[in-house]
């Protein structure tokens, strides 16, 4: 927590709401805080609520509260993640706010009352418990990046993304659904799947629309001619073990029952997506997204 005096906190507010009305401008969004905003530390002991009360500051107030949605972050992540699964650290320490912000895919802000956060991309530790192919868990560690402003400069970067009418923009399961010809044609999906979507929490269905998109990827360049599998890109696919593939069997639009043990996996927790490859085709057969079979 910077220190900083309550004038330098009300020009870094300032410059926070110049902020949130460029994104405004790009697209409808919504601003998440981890704690009430009330009780947020803007400075070391200097409050939110402290310079709300201020009537300098009642017009920026008001533009706060009209994009203030009101659940803590917390509320749009995966409920049933057991702790220690995923983790975020930045600088050495755990970031649950910016760990938040990776999870959605979104922006991830900060008051410039501090150089450190005067940057356009934060690099994060990201820990996740991963089941292996022998059922082992073990903990990776990858290095990501996640978007961030305190600044209008900082924010130049990111408006290409926030501006894209293409998939990022697709925030709901129906939406997804009705224009899934259009992202993922190399992708078929049983009708089941649209109750899977919906059942997803956000930040599982915004880790699957990317898992999709991969998906996408992979069997649009496969050539079934030349290899049997595609060549997965940017996901960790397998086809599930012996002893589980009865839990993978799922009946088509024809009436047929199928094996759709390959699957992907996306976090936090155990989320699968499960699928079968169709090579007369050339493409995968979607069949289920949700937690881990049988779980």
């Amino acid at each position: 927590m910077a220190d900083a005096s309550p004038a330098e906190v009300g020009e870094a507010m300032e410059e926070l709401v110049r902020v949130l009305r460029e994104a405004r401008s790009w697209r409808e969004i919504a601003l998440v805080t981890q704690s009430p905003l009330a009780s947020s530390e803007l400075a070391r002991g200097y409050y939110y609520q402290q310079w709300a009360a201020d009537n300098r500051h009642r017009n920026q107030r008001q533009f706060i509260k009209a994009l203030r949605n009101r659940a803590p972050f917390t509320d749009v992540l995966p409920q049933n993640v057991n702790p220690g699964e995923i983790e975020h650290e930045h600088a050495g320490e755990r970031v649950e706010g910016i760990g938040a912000a990776h999870l959605m895919d979104g922006l991830c802000l900060s008051l410039p009352v501090s150089e450190v956060w005067q940057r356009s991309w934060l690099e994060v530790t990201v820990r996740t418990l991963v089941e292996g192919n022998d059922g082992e868990l073990s903990m990776v560690e990858t290095t990501e990046s996640v978007r961030h402003s305190s600044c209008r400069t900082d924010l130049k970067p990111h408006e290409q993304w926030g501006r894209s009418a293409g998939l990022e923009s697709i925030g709901s399961p129906t939406q997804l659904w009705e224009q899934r010809a259009d992202f993922f044609p190399s992708l078929r999906f049983l009708p089941r799947v649209l109750n899977d979507l919906q059942a997803l929490q956000p930040a599982w269905f915004v880790q699957s629309r990317r898992l999709l998109a991969r998906l996408e990827e992979s069997a649009a360049r496969w050539n079934p001619a030349e290899t049997a599998v595609p060549a997965w890109q940017g996901a960790k696919v397998t086809p599930e073990h012996e002893q589980r593939r009865r839990l993978c069997r799922f009946t088509d639009e024809g009436g047929e029952e199928h094996c759709y043990d390959w699957h992907g996996r996306f976090t936090p927790g155990a989320g699968r997506l499960h699928f079968r490859l169709v090579p007369k085709e050339g493409m995968l057969e979607i069949a289920y997204i949700g937690r881990k079979l049988g779980s």
